[in-house]
């Protein structure tokens, strides 16, 4: 009986996993007319998404796995929105301090930061994720935040970095 509720809790956590991709799927292709009916779309898809997380029990989400993957799922649909949100930074940072193999969540955590403006520490993220394996979402984030941080930089100090990211890599 134990065994068939963490079934049913780990195929919610699977349907919220595959829900919050679809949700970045809709903000990265429907574009209609009226801007405002994207944003309406996102928060109504996104609050069916968080409606599924709440639905998992908190006794059923205890174990550091369990809980660092739902905190993950909640800030990643969270930080859907193209503005900065603190409770998304919340949520995807507890998800890294629960467990820091999750590279998915480091980069969440490094997009969510660099909308609040603080690129270094978007920079941090992003390499952390890179530490974890490679990956091209990470690479292409990186590469627009080392090409943002690099306006009025010296050239040559944007091919050392950029040496430093294709040696992590191998």
């Amino acid at each position: 009986m134990n065994r068939e509720i963490e079934e049913i809790q780990e195929d919610l956590l699977a349907k919220a996993a595959k829900a919050a991709d679809e949700l970045y799927n809709i903000r990265d292709t429907y574009f209609p007319a009226d801007p405002n009916d994207k944003i309406s779309k996102l928060q109504a898809e996104s609050d069916l998404v968080l409606q599924t997380l709440n639905s998992i029990p908190p006794e059923n989400r205890k174990l550091p796995i369990q809980r660092a993957m739902y905190e993950y799922l909640k800030g990643k649909v969270l930080d859907v929105f193209s503005d900065y949100r603190k409770d998304a930074e919340d949520h995807l940072s507890k998800a890294v301090k629960l467990n820091p193999s999750l590279g998915d969540a480091w980069l969440s955590l490094g997009n969510c930061i660099w909308k609040k403006g603080d690129l270094s520490a978007a920079k941090n993220c992003f390499m952390l994720a890179l530490s974890k394996g490679p990956n091209k979402r990470i690479l292409c984030q990186l590469s627009m935040l080392e090409r943002k941080m690099a306006q009025g930089k010296n050239f040559m100090d944007i091919v050392v970095v950029f040496f430093h990211v294709i040696l992590l890599i191998l």
